[in-house]
């Protein structure tokens, strides 16, 4: 922010995933207009976000409906916005349908550790369906899966987050939620814009996720 100060930008649209950059933020003096992306509340100047509570509710939801009743979640790291956001709406679509909750697996947001966390799991088999808080993790997951002889779906569904472009190309392809990113920065750049033009600020909403369904769940 320093930096970008003494260049004599403008304004600044601020996009960091964790929320205790968001408390140094809300600690400045920033003296231009800025725009943080963010899903948690409390920021300094204007918040735009994707709905991630929703998105997540969503794809849970879409486990639920295929019959399944015990679904875990392996969940981002602590700190992180999106780990937390998703983590919320998982928990919320359980709650809601009167669900059982298991305690959160935390991950580092790698196909490594989603790989781990596959060949580990199948030692419980307590579990019909898993909802990894990022498409890496889920396609690392179904990979350790498979190595241990589980099969997706026929055994476990796996549904991630994000839609990445190799979901749609992975092995079984991986049901999970598509967030509008292009929409999202360019709804920070109208605000900002209008921010620094001195006009009225565009009204936006939280850009809405959309699940895309495709082989990695099945009915239970």
């Amino acid at each position: 922010i320093r930096q970008l100060s003494r260049e004599q930008v403008s304004g600044i649209v601020a996009l960091a995933p964790q929320v205790r950059v968001f408390n140094v933020l809300r600690g400045m003096a920033i003296g231009v207009p800025f725009v943080s992306l963010q899903t948690a509340s409390g920021s300094d100047g204007v918040s735009l976000s994707a709905d991630q509570v929703a998105g997540a509710q969503l794809v849970t939801e879409h486990l639920i409906g295929l019959g399944h009743t015990d679904i875990l979640h392996l969940a981002g790291p602590q700190d992180w916005i999106e780990a937390e956001s998703r983590m919320r709406g998982y928990l919320t679509a359980l709650r809601e349908a009167d669900l059982p909750t298991f305690p959160p697996i935390r991950g580092d947001w790698s196909t490594d550790f989603g790989y781990f966390a596959g060949r580990e799991l199948a030692r419980r088999r307590d579990f019909t369906a898993v909802f990894a808080a990022n498409d890496l993790m889920a396609i690392g997951l179904m990979h350790g899966f498979r190595d241990v002889g589980i099969d997706v779906p026929g055994d476990v569904s796996v549904v991630g987050f994000d839609d990445i472009p190799v979901a749609a190309h992975v092995w079984p392809t991986l049901t999970t939620v598509h967030q509008d990113f292009g929409e999202l920065g360019r709804r920070a750049v109208h605000i900002l814009l209008a921010e620094i033009r001195g006009e009225e600020r565009p009204d936006f909403g939280a850009v809405q996720p959309a699940l895309r369904v495709r082989e990695s769940s099945a009915e239970r």
